[in-house]
Formats: C-alpha cells, sequence, structure tokens
C-alpha cells in the first residue's frame, strides 16, 4: 500500500494547539462534500484557535475548493474500508486530535473505530436516511449490519434533518441524547455571485431544471415520465452525472420528449442555468437534506418536490409533513407523493401558472435564507467544542495522581 500525501506537514515551530480533525471521502461533486467545503470554509474564526485537519479517504477529482487554514491529507484507499482504516490510524496518531467530526458512512465507520482504539472523540454525520439508502444487496446487508454495530459507539451523531435522526434512533439503536439536528448550511451570497456569472450551457428559457447524480434514488425516471404527462411544453435540463446517465439518455430517445430533455453532465457552477429556470423539481424516492432544492430556492426559483422520508418536507413546510396522497402545497414549496407521476405532473402544470409561480417564487427566497451558513456552522462548533471540553476534562481526571484529595 502507498503511503499518503499530505498537502502541508502540521507546523512545529510553533506551541501545539488543540487538534480538529475533519473526515469525509472525497471532494468529488456531491451534495454531502459541497457541505464539508463550506463548513470549512466558514471555519475561519476557529481557525484561528485550533489546527484543522481534513481528511480525504480517496484520490478523486476535486470539485471544491479549500480554504488555506486546512491542512489537507489524501489518502488512498481505493473505496475499501479496511485501506481506509490502515491509512487512518497512523495518520490519528500522528495528528493525536481531541475531536474528529466526518462525513458518509464510510468515513464515520472509520472515524468511530479509530477514535474507539485512540482515545479521541468522534462526532459522525449521517447526511441520507440510511433505511432508504441502503440497498437490499449483499453490500447494503453489510451496511446496515456495519451502521447499527458502529454508530452508537460515536460521542455524538449529527443529522441534516429529523427524519434521518428518527431513522437512526428507531432503526440504528443511535442514541437519542447524542444525536442532533442540523440542517445544511447555504452560502446564499456565494450561490448569488456565482448565479451571476455566464453559464457555460445557454439554453432558451423557459425551462425546468433538476441537479443530482443520475442514480436510482434520484428518480429521473419518475421526472421523465411525469414532463410526458404534463400539459406543459417546457424543455427539461438535467445537471448532473452518474452510471444511470446512458440508460436515462436511452429512455428518451424512446419517447416523444426527444427534442425536449438536455443532459449537460456535472457543472462546477451550475447556478446560472438553475437560476434562469422556470421551476426546480426533485422527484427522488429518499433524501438526508437535499442541497440543490435549497439552492434553487435561494435564487428565487420555485420548487416541486417529492415527500420523502427526510428533507423536503422540513425545507418546504418547516415539519416533517404526513403521508400524502395528492399534492400539497407547502409553505415555501409544493410536495407530491413519491413515485407518483400524475400527482407529480399535476404539480409541475400548477406551479407554473403565473399566479402560483410568482408566489412561490417569492416564498422560495425567504424559506432558504432559515438556512444561512454561518448560524449552521456555529452550530456545529458548539458540538465540537462541548466535545473537546468532555476530552479534556476526560484526560485531566486520568491524570490526576490517585493519592490526592480534593478540597471540599
Amino acid at each position: 500500500m502507498s503511503a499518503p500525501d499530505q498537502s502541508a506537514p502540521p507546523d512545529m515551530k510553533h506551541p501545539r494547539r488543540e487538534t480538529v480533525v475533519f473526515v469525509i471521502n472525497s471532494l468529488t461533486g456531491g451534495g454531502a462534500e459541497r457541505v464539508m467545503s463550506t463548513l470549512l470554509q466558514s471555519s475561519r474564526r476557529w481557525a484561528n484557535r485550533y489546527d484543522l485537519h481534513l481528511m480525504l479517504l480517496d484520490r478523486e477529482p476535486d470539485a471544491y475548493t479549500l480554504p488555506p487554514w486546512i491542512t489537507l491529507h489524501r489518502l488512498d484507499s481505493r473505496f475499501s474500508l479496511l485501506r481506509a482504516l490502515w491509512f487512518c490510524l497512523p495518520l490519528f496518531r500522528s495528528l493525536r486530535p481531541v475531536v474528529c467530526l466526518s462525513f458518509l458512512t464510510r468515513a464515520n465507520l472509520v472515524t468511530t473505530a479509530a477514535a474507539r482504539l485512540l482515545g479521541f472523540r468522534a462526532i459522525i454525520s449521517e447526511r441520507v436516511n440510511p433505511s432508504s439508502h441502503h440497498r437490499r444487496t449483499l453490500g447494503g446487508k453489510l451496511a446496515r449490519f456495519a451502521t447499527r454495530l458502529v454508530y452508537p459507539l460515536a460521542d455524538h451523531v449529527i443529522c441534516p434533518s429529523a427524519g434521518v435522526m428518527r431513522d437512526l434512533v428507531e432503526n440504528f439503536a443511535a442514541k437519542p441524547a447524542k444525536t442532533s439536528v442540523i440542517a445544511n448550511p447555504i452560502d446564499i451570497n456565494g450561490i448569488t455571485q456565482q448565479a451571476a456569472v455566464p453559464s457555460a450551457v445557454v439554453h432558451p428559457s423557459p425551462y425546468i431544471v433538476t441537479v443530482g447524480r443520475l442514480v436510482e434514488n434520484k428518480n429521473i425516471e419518475l421526472l421523465l415520465a411525469a414532463l410526458k404527462r404534463a400539459r406543459t411544453t417546457l424543455d427539461l435540463i438535467i445537471i448532473g452525472e452518474g452510471p444511470l446517465r446512458g440508460e436515462l439518455e436511452q429512455q428518451v430517445l424512446f419517447t416523444d420528449l426527444g427534442g425536449r430533455v438536455h443532459f449537460t453532465g456535472f457543472l462546477e457552477n451550475p447556478y446560472p442555468l438553475v437560476k434562469a429556470a422556470r421551476l426546480f423539481v426533485l422527484p427522488s424516492n429518499a433524501e438526508g437534506f437535499p442541497n440543490a432544492l435549497l439552492e434553487a430556492m435561494a435564487l428565487g426559483v420555485p420548487v416541486v418536490a417529492t415527500n420523502c422520508r427526510s428533507g423536503p418536507s422540513e425545507i418546504l413546510d418547516d415539519r416533517e409533513a404526513p403521508i400524502i396522497e395528492q399534492p400539497y402545497e407547502g409553505r415555501y414549496g409544493m410536495l407530491v407523493p413519491v413515485g407518483d407521476e400524475k400527482a407529480l405532473a399535476g404539480a409541475i402544470d400548477a406551479m407554473t401558472q403565473s399566479t402560483t409561480h410568482a408566489a412561490y417564487s417569492s416564498a422560495a427566497v425567504s424559506g432558504a435564507a432559515r438556512f444561512a451558513a454561518l448560524p449552521v456552522v456555529e452550530r456545529y462548533w458548539e458540538i465540537i467544542e462541548t466535545e473537546m471540553r468532555k476530552s479534556v476534562g476526560h484526560q485531566q481526571e486520568n491524570s490526576r495522581p490517585i493519592t490526592r484529595r480534593e478540597s471540599p
């Protein structure tokens, strides 16, 4: 196995400060990766207090940039849990973190195991609804088993939505007292600035847009079926890359949607194209907390989303919506039942009507403002520093001489 590389070694000339390590599989394009990038970009205040490090488990192209106050360690685990643990253990020993915060299942498993072996505090963040995300294959069953076995050993679990938290508590033995909900942060100013840049993809308005990795859970097939059923003649732009792209393109060719559906692949800056859309649609079977939905709202684009287990209803209606059997008008956007192409088609047609469109365009902006980056990042750091205090207190307790008596 090749050794990990470090973009910048720790500075040994200065007195050692407490170390906080962040861990994620990679910074390739994705919602969890975007949240990690936003969290680190917004942590300058804490970089003045602590040594901040980011550990990437895999060698993949970076879709997001890092601030200069982060020391980067890029490993080569090749998507293997055991290789990741093999590489992480000596690096953790060298860095001696007080607390580690990880995102995504494999990084969470590695971080928790290393924390139990080496004695630092492990905060993990599950970014998806595990019951929906882990498929009924052998690999999915193993992931479920590992999650149920290891997650309860973490010192704290952060969830992006109440739906994810409920799933972890009810089905994966997470402890409610050690579990918190923190919505994903959104850099509204940054998104607005990027949206003002001319797009690499030019398409005449108006059109419907969706953004996401082209995988089964995103259910782009449902959106295609709904578009075929709907009365609207708007085009559809699909922003994203994934293993199902070829299959979806073939599906479009064999329908009468051929000239109306356009695949852009992954775009480093999708925001100009999103901002110009008439409507954003999220047709997913399952989500943790859909960043793309929230980003479209920040740009004033009306949104329609499936009411999947966690995320959309909390964004669009301030709560977990009940099971619905028809389109539901939330406070900030419209929800439809999961997998219901007729309901989705009806919601698309309703949202393109002038009065409804104007009302939800205004509501979307105010809805997105609830998730501004800095308050969310501050909440992350509240938990990190709470765990740091617990760790320091534990170390001091263990370092006291056995014979010493405390004064009353």
